[in-house]
């Protein structure tokens, strides 16, 4: 009977939680196409596969294989292609609903763990109110499936019995699969495998630890010899390089890999953790982190590593899948910045937050009225209503001129060139999206004969100028065409701001 009220009750709080969630989700979602980039490239990838052509770059010429992004974000996006249509949309849609399966994931989980209801029902109004999470459940992004993925792994994890023989456990399994595909969703996996497997290790399952490790490696193996095979992975040689944007800098040695691990701490630390896990304020990056935001930056974490150090359950499994990412990411190049690749833990940042406030308010009550005060983190709520209002303003607005001016001059393409013409420009994918042509990138080379050979190479026919903001554009391309007029026929512009299309003479 007991167990009937808890089930009933379970199902109130996620019908409730649903409901809220897609209310503020229809307010929030931007049927405009990001423009960060890789959203067009999931989706060319997608498409490629959908209609058969393989794991390739149907925006190249050359229809060359694709070595950057893992496999598994673009298989999800071909089989939405081919079930509901190729509308970006449905894509945008999709991860809403894989944001809606994470809050159900993350309840029993966050319940699990904490042994409070409370703690479940407050962690759970503050991701459906993070700003960071509803942003990329409106994008074509791989983020938020991989937070689903990871979030179910973690809890099929918790349901392992290691009271049985491993091989007969069928939740293992299930963890193995889950794991599997969240590695070949996002390539930081990685963290959550090390996490499970320190857990294992740490609490001396070793048989776990042996099933775990080698049916993981036997699973990733295909994906890893195509990817030597076409010259390695692009993530570890970014990886390497000094900053993956001036390949001219060359690659990184010890003092640099020591610079950036410092930066990106720093940054981590100061700015990104709070600001992703509240998404209260947004980071001024042009100015160093001033002293009163180190100081709410170490307060803050403090209070998310107390949270999790005093999970009643699988505190030491939420520790080491945060402690792997915290320590993946300070070695990545410090040049990306933002909230991005922290995304996906940023449930757990909130996990360990709100446990973390409630355990303090625990000690420093008397009894009889903690079991009340403990509700009190749910006030944190009302901090996150302006940064609702300004997605929704967000989702309103028209897109910037800058860009509208790229997108109009990609739709000229479209209309008035032939079908087989090579463009470069930045963020090829997003014009291949409007223009339906050939798109390759401008190597980024401060020397101009080697940038207009690799243009001949690339068969390019087109140039575009933009003035997006990326700094490539005038280190690389603006002197080229500046010093080079004989080589740049001016085809096309757009005013306020300049943008151009130039042709390339032979």
């Amino acid at each position: 009977m007991l167990a009937n009220h808890h089930k009933f009750q379970s199902a109130i709080i996620l019908l409730v939680a649903a409901i809220a969630f897609m209310v503020i989700y229809n307010q929030v979602f931007d049927g405009k196409l990001d423009s960060n980039g890789d959203n067009a490239s999931y989706y060319i990838l997608g498409k490629a596969l959908a209609n058969g052509n393989g794991y390739v770059n149907i925006n190249n010429i050359n229809k060359e294989a694709n070595n950057h992004f893992p496999p598994g974000y673009p298989v999800i996006v071909s089989g939405i292609i081919k079930v509901f249509g190729d509308s970006p949309e449905n894509l945008k849609i999709a991860n809403g609903l894989f944001l809606l399966l994470t809050l159900i994931a993350l309840y029993f989980l966050i319940k699990h763990v904490t042994n409070r209801e409370s703690a479940a029902i407050i962690a759970l109004l503050l991701v459906i109110m993070n700003s960071h999470l509803l942003r990329y459940s409106t994008i074509i992004m791989s983020e938020v499936p991989f937070l689903f993925f990871s979030t179910a792994t973690l809890l099929a994890f918790t349901k392992i019995n290691y009271q049985k023989p491993p091989w007969k456990d069928v939740y293992l399994y299930i963890v193995i699969a889950l794991l599997t595909i969240s590695f070949h969703i996002r390539t930081s996996g990685v963290a959550l495998i090390v996490g499970i497997l320190l857990f294992l290790v740490i609490s001396r399952h070793w048989k776990h630890v042996a099933i775990i490790t080698i049916i993981l490696l036997l699973l990733a193996m295909p994906w890893q010899i195509r990817s030597q095979s076409l010259g390695g992975s692009s993530y570890i040689k970014q990886l390497k390089m000094v900053n993956p944007y001036r390949p001219e800098l060359g690659k990184a040695n010890f003092k640099d890999y020591f610079s950036r691990f410092g930066n990106n701490i720093n940054r981590y630390l100061s700015r990104e953790i709070p600001t992703a896990t509240l998404s209260i304020t947004q980071p001024n990056y042009r100015q160093a982190a001033s002293i009163s935001e180190w100081l709410y930056g170490i307060f803050f974490f403090a209070v998310i590593i107390f949270g999790v150090l005093n999970l009643k359950k699988y505190k030491l499994l939420i520790f080491t899948y945060l402690a792997g990412t915290l320590a993946i990411l300070s070695l990545w190049p410090d040049v990306w910045i933002g909230i991005r690749f922290i995304l996906p833990a940023i449930p757990f940042l909130i996990l360990g937050l709100v446990n973390g406030l409630q355990e303090l308010l625990i000690r420093i009550t008397p009894a009889p009225v903690s079991k009340y005060v403990i509700w009190l983190p749910v006030l944190l709520i009302i901090l996150l209503f302006p940064n609702i209002k300004k997605m929704k303003q967000q989702a309103k607005a028209e897109i910037t001129t800058e860009w509208a001016n790229y997108f109009s001059l990609a739709g000229w393409v479209g209309d008035n060139l032939e079908e087989n013409t090579v463009v470069a420009c930045r963020k090829p994918g997003l014009f291949y999206m409007y223009s339906n042509c050939y798109t390759v990138n401008y190597k980024y080379t401060p020397v101009a004969q080697d940038f207009i050979n690799d243009l001949v190479i690339k068969h390019v026919d087109y140039v575009i100028m933009d003035q997006l903001g990326y700094s490539s554009t005038s280190r690389y391309l603006y002197p080229v065409i500046q010093n080079n007029p004989e080589k740049f026929e001016l085809i096309q512009e757009r005013s306020k701001p300049s943008t151009y299309l130039f042709l390339l003479k032979d």
